[in-house]
């Protein structure tokens, strides 16, 4: 580690690896951290062609709190985020007809 000029030895919270939650949560990093367009990402090209605009695929990717049919209560919301996490991808793209 200290070859590469890190001043301590990585550990959990300090180190070069990085797990997003979800599929969905990976997009929006590659789009906040990378400059990652989301017609350009394979996952948001997925994303689209399940009928999940551009705009709202931005909007969720602020974490937005949503409305989640058979998640949430009338009236309530939840984290995006939260809904999407530890899901594979194919899961993903499927539960997002449900916000």
């Amino acid at each position: 580690y200290k070859g590469l000029g890190l001043k301590s030895e990585p550990n959990t919270g300090d180190n070069g690896v990085h797990a997003s939650a979800s599929p969905f949560e990976a997009l929006a990093e590659r789009a906040n951290w990378l400059g990652a367009s989301v017609e350009s990402d394979p996952f948001g090209k997925g994303l689209m062609a399940a009928g999940v605009s551009k705009s709202t695929i931005e909007k969720w990717s602020e974490d937005a709190q949503v409305a989640v049919e058979g998640e949430t209560a009338p009236g309530k919301t939840m984290s995006v985020f939260d809904y999407l996490e530890d899901k594979d991808a194919d899961v993903v793209l499927a539960d997002c007809k449900n916000i």
